[in-house]
């Protein structure tokens, strides 16, 4: 009997233990990145071409919309990508899709209401499903 309480005692310390020390991991703490050569080229435009779009981007293979938009020269903000989808509707169908040396305009005028819209979006877009074509109806309207 004593056996079994002492057992008891030691299986709650251990849950107590395990609990306290996942609640600290789930702490939420200053992102802190490091920059890293970036794998496509940031083109600076030309002054007819500023008036307009902003800056070019030339997609280098594995690139994402959420790996450009959190680029120090594009937007410094994965949540961000949604402004890149949006700038670039008439070449990208769906923003999970985007094609090796594809040239996306980087808008960069967007209004805070644009912004906070995008990045609220980007947060309410369902996990990423593989698929090699474009769908047909995207999950939000971006």
């Amino acid at each position: 009997m004593k056996f079994l309480r002492v057992f008891l005692a030691v299986l709650l310390l251990f849950a107590v233990v395990l609990s306290i020390g996942c609640a600290a991991r789930q702490t939420v703490q200053k992102e802190t990145t490091v920059e890293e050569p970036t794998t496509g080229v940031v083109e600076e435009p030309t002054p007819e071409v500023a008036k307009t779009s902003g800056k070019k981007y030339i997609v280098k293979k594995g690139d994402t919309l959420w790996d450009i938009s959190a680029q120090g020269s594009i937007y410094n903000d994965s949540f961000q990508w949604p402004l890149l989808f949006k700038a670039n509707r008439d070449q990208v169908e769906d923003p999970d899709i985007i094609e090796v040396n594809q040239e996306l305009d980087v808008k960069t005028d967007w209004s805070n209401i644009e912004v906070n819209d995008a990045i609220q979006k980007a947060k309410d877009t369902p996990p990423y499903v593989p698929h090699t074509t474009p769908r047909k109806k995207l999950p939000l309207r971006y």
